[in-house]
This record gives structure tokens, C-alpha cells and sequence, in this order.
């Protein structure tokens, strides 16, 4: 009975040994190249015009469609989205933004343009798209706390495989306000709760 006590002893110390060994083989197979940045240097920001929520998501849109080459200002987004040109302490909805935004429209110049909305909910956890985006100068905004926020530059760690695959890894978010006169902010990893970023929100153009 005692032999068998020993070895079943012996083999779970055996069993914890190699599962150490493993975890730690895993954490060797990555190469850590850590504070790595991407950030906006070339997209000109349009502010809100009026301190409301529904002003900021406008400039965003307006922001985000002049870098497209589609001329549609905040004033008409606002005009679009509240029937009027307003003042609301909140945010639209994703679903009345997805109804207002995703259509064809017919610019100034007689182009014909096809808006789609895109929104990603939540903290991002898939840093690819995010980063690309940064580094090919394209504007979004994140909504955080109920509020959007230009999304112009992060810090993250970047794991490297020995296969090739790479992971990613939030340390910083650094945001630019769409209220004028407001100075920018960071969300930070360890400081800020990741649960009050309702998600990132961009818009495409295609031309018809």
C-alpha cells in the first residue's frame, strides 16, 4: 500500500514537472519585441461644432469619409441622424446608425457613393485590423465611457512565433477628443476598465 502511495506521489511531482516544462517551452517559443506603436501623423481631425454627443459621432463621420474623398459634413450627419440640428446628451444607437449611414447618396459632384458602417463591439481583441489601419493613416473612433473618441495611436507587445504567427497584446490607447479645446486622453491596460469601451466604430465608401 505504501509502494503504491510512493508512486502515485512520485508520478503526480512527474506530472507537475512536465507541465511546468511545457508552459515554459510555450513561453520560449514566442519572441517578445515589446512597446511597439503605431499612430495617426497625417488625417486632420474635424471637431464637433456643438459640445453633444451627437455632434461628436457626425465629426467623426466626417472625418473618417474626407479621408475617402466623400464630402459630407457634420451638419448634415446631424440633420440626418436627429431630424434636426440638435443637441443629445447620447450617443445614437448602433442599429439607428447602421439605418442612416448604409445607403447610397449622391454627392455635390454627381458621384454616386455606397456608405456601409462597420462596428466592432467591445475592447478590441483582434489588434491586426486596428493597427493596419493606424498605420495606413485611416481614422476610427472609439466609443468610450458613452462618448467617441479618435483612436490615434497605440502601444502594444508583439509576439512572434517561431512558425511565423504573431499575437498581440494592448498596453495603451491613445485617443484625440471630438470636442474642441478638450485635450487627448489614454486608456491604459491595468489602469482602465476594458469593459466601458463599447467598440470601435469606422465607415467605408465605394464609389458606383
Amino acid at each position: 500500500m505504501r509502494e503504491l502511495r510512493f508512486t502515485a506521489i512520485v508520478l503526480l511531482v512527474i506530472g507537475i514537472s512536465l507541465s511546468a516544462d511545457d508552459k515554459k517551452k510555450q513561453q520560449q517559443a514566442y519572441y517578445l519585441k515589446p512597446d511597439q506603436t503605431a499612430d495617426l501623423v497625417a488625417v486632420k481631425m474635424t471637431t464637433a461644432k456643438q459640445a453633444c454627443e451627437n455632434w461628436a459621432v457626425a465629426a467623426g463621420l466626417e472625418t473618417m469619409l474626407r479621408e475617402q474623398n466623400v464630402a459630407l459634413d457634420q451638419n448634415f450627419w446631424v440633420m440626418r441622424l436627429s431630424g434636426g440640428e440638435l443637441c443629445l446628451s447620447a450617443l445614437p444607437s448602433i442599429e439607428s446608425l447602421s439605418h442612416m449611414v448604409d445607403n447610397e447618396f449622391v454627392l455635390d459632384d454627381g458621384r454616386h457613393v455606397r456608405l456601409q458602417l462597420h462596428f466592432v463591439s467591445g475592447a478590441p481583441r483582434n489588434l491586426d485590423p486596428v493597427i493596419a489601419a493606424l498605420k495606413q493613416q485611416q481614422a476610427s473612433l472609439l466609443l468610450w465611457r458613452g462618448h467617441p473618441w479618435y483612436l490615434t495611436g497605440i502601444t502594444y507587445d508583439e509576439h512572434i512565433g517561431r512558425d511565423g504567427t504573431r499575437m498581440f497584446e494592448i498596453k495603451e490607447l491613445r485617443l484625440a477628443d471630438t470636442y474642441a479645446g478638450k485635450p487627448g486622453i489614454a486608456f491604459t491596460k491595468g489602469r482602465d476598465d476594458a469593459d466601458e469601451i463599447q467598440g470601435i466604430l469606422t465607415v467605408s465608401a465605394s464609389e458606383l
